[in-house]
Order: structure tokens, then sequence, then C-alpha cells
């Protein structure tokens, strides 16, 4: 696939797998690195919490591609982690994504 033809256009056009496929990578190495359980349970709740934030803000229209983008970061680093629970990790994931959603949707929260 040729990204950089026609002034950049084919690179905009698959921003969506490019960041698919880094953010894989990135999770995967993060869980590699970390090695104390308490970290890696506080790395996924940032990481949910700031999921949660780009939902709100960027996904208003069509959710699609942050939620997959999120889901990304999550698989790669559930494949390459050596501490904590997997299922206490989505679990934490998903219930900081959602609580930072709420709170940016009902609070205006840091908006």
């Amino acid at each position: 696939m040729k990204w950089w033809g026609k002034g950049g256009f084919e690179f905009l056009a698959g921003w969506v797998e490019l960041s698919f496929v880094v953010l894989l990578l990135g999770g995967f190495a993060l869980g590699k690195f970390v090695v104390d359980a308490t970290f890696a349970y506080l790395v996924f709740a940032a990481a949910g919490i700031i999921a949660g934030r780009l939902l709100y803000v960027h996904g208003q229209d069509d959710p699609w591609p942050f939620g997959l983008i999120s889901a990304a970061f999550v698989i790669g680093y559930l494949l390459g982690h050596r501490v904590g629970s997997g299922f206490i990790l989505t679990a934490i994931f998903t219930g900081a994504a959602f609580a930072s959603h709420w709170l940016h949707k009902h609070l205006n929260f840091l908006a």
C-alpha cells in the first residue's frame, strides 16, 4: 500500500488501521515490560480513562474507530502481560472507560 501518494491523503484514509497496529504492538510491548501487578492495574485504569474521553469527544458521530483502537491496546496488552489477571485488567479498563465517559457526559468533567 502506497501511503505517500496523492498529497498524503492515502495516509489519512488509513489512520484507523495504522493506529490499530501501533497500539496493538505498543500494548504488547508495555505488557512485556510491566512486572508489577499494581502498576499494571493503574496503567489499565489510566488507559480506560483516556479511552472514555476519546469516545466522548470524538465518538459522537461514529464511535467504531475509537472503540477499535482502544480494543487494539487491550488485546495487545493482554497478549503480552506477565502479571495480573486478564479478567481483572479487562474489567478495570471497561469500568474506567464507562466511568470516564459518564463523567464527561453528565458532569462536564474536564470539558
